[in-house]
């Protein structure tokens, strides 16, 4: 199950496939920038797209399945 845009904020932890944890730096013109890491290892923080390409608020939000934290 997706989450809800309204949901999405920066500062904001998400939980996305494969237990990727996605943290919001961005959000600007429909698009969302973030980085991300494993949830259960808790590594450092990376790109976690493209950087020139950052995917769009809906796309954020279908490839994420559960809030972690909002700011």
């Amino acid at each position: 199950m997706s989450i809800a845009h309204s949901d999405v904020v920066v500062g904001g932890h998400y939980l996305a496939g494969d237990e990727q944890e996605r943290r919001v730096t961005k959000i600007e013109d429909g698009k969302v920038w973030y980085e991300s890491r494993s949830h259960r290892l808790k590594n450092e923080w990376s790109y976690g797209h493209a950087k020139t390409v950052p995917p769009s608020t809906e796309g954020f939000c279908k490839a994420c399945y559960q809030v972690l934290h909002k700011s």
